[in-house]
């Protein structure tokens, strides 16, 4: 399928999902849960998501050991360019793609950059997995949804494990030289066990860090879900949200919020302002970091050049 028409069906994809759920929610359901959020709360929920994603950007900094050359600006500049490209058509992985292409550009190890790019998504996937799993246990049942997406994720990561698995294996006996520099980096990364279950330490860590912001801005909206329930329904809709029909996840997110935290509570209308809101967050905070690392210093740049060429 011709790229343009993959980035606009994707585009109409989120649109419609979002349509569907403004008819199929109660009748002013959305407007009263969003007529209490607190711009406070709101505040406080940027202010940790884009803490969280400083942290972000240096485990992924961190993965490259003493293979990688990027200092913890261009880390930066990366890292929230990516996220400024998750929100095209092309989702997470073109997210991947951008952060990987700031970082290598002037690099001298980029085969370094491109396997600890993939190994990072890797780490992050599988910290949704696991919470969703410390979710279940928390609160010591688990809803026929939540099961199926965590299950047909699980299903997922094991085959996309074995695909690299067997990637490995073909990259260790090529005898392709344009190859050599990925095999190496990649054989580099797995003899660093500790480096890799850090970084999953780290991005669990992440991770539960936007659930609580989650759970704040729900409950300023109304959502009455205890924590537990959220740490089965967050990570399983962030999971849900990988499915190549949206951009950046929207849509998708709001619909399998709405269904996972049905079973515990979860009232659609405000479980929805509150997902829409965290959107708010995550588009506000990926423009703010990119400003921040990107278009600022480059006007800066800009600046000092012109008194110089005069």
């Amino acid at each position: 399928m011709n790229p343009r028409w993959r980035r606009g069906l994707r585009l109409v994809g989120s649109i419609a999902i979002l349509l569907v759920l403004l008819v199929v929610l109660p009748s002013g359901s959305l407007q009263a849960a969003f007529a209490q959020a607190s711009l406070q709360v709101f505040i406080v929920a940027f202010t940790i998501h884009f803490l969280a994603h400083l942290v972000a950007a240096l485990k992924w900094r961190m993965l490259m050991g003493s293979d990688g050359d990027v200092s913890v600006t261009k880390a930066f500049k990366a890292h929230f360019s990516g996220l400024v490209g998750n929100l095209s058509p092309f989702g997470m992985i073109g997210g991947d793609i951008v952060r990987a292409g700031v970082a290598i550009s002037g690099s001298t190890r980029p085969a370094a950059i491109m396997v600890t790019s993939v190994v990072d998504r890797i780490v992050d996937t599988a910290s949704l997995l696991i919470l969703t799993l410390i979710g279940f246990l928390w609160i010591g049942h688990a809803s026929t949804e939540a099961s199926v997406v965590l299950w047909g994720a699980g299903v997922l990561f094991a085959t996309a494990l074995a695909v690299m698995f067997l990637l490995l294996t073909w990259l260790r006996r090529t005898k392709n030289g344009r190859f050599t520099a990925i095999s190496e980096a990649s054989h580099v990364m797995l003899r660093q066990p500790g480096l890799i279950a850090r970084s999953l330490v780290l991005s669990m860590g992440i991770q539960v860090a936007f659930i609580a912001a989650n759970v704040y801005l729900g409950r300023d909206v109304g959502v009455e879900c205890s924590f537990g329930a959220w740490l089965v329904a967050w990570p399983a809709s962030k999971l849900a949200g990988y499915l190549p029909i949206a951009i950046a996840g929207i849509g998708v997110r709001e619909s399998a919020l709405i269904v996972l935290l049905g079973p515990f509570g979860g009232t659609p209308g405000p479980v929805m302002a509150a997902s829409l809101l965290w959107q708010g967050v995550f588009i506000g905070g990926a423009l703010l970091g990119w400003l921040a690392w990107s278009v600022i210093p480059g006007f800066a740049l800009v600046a000092l050049r012109r008194p110089q060429a005069r």
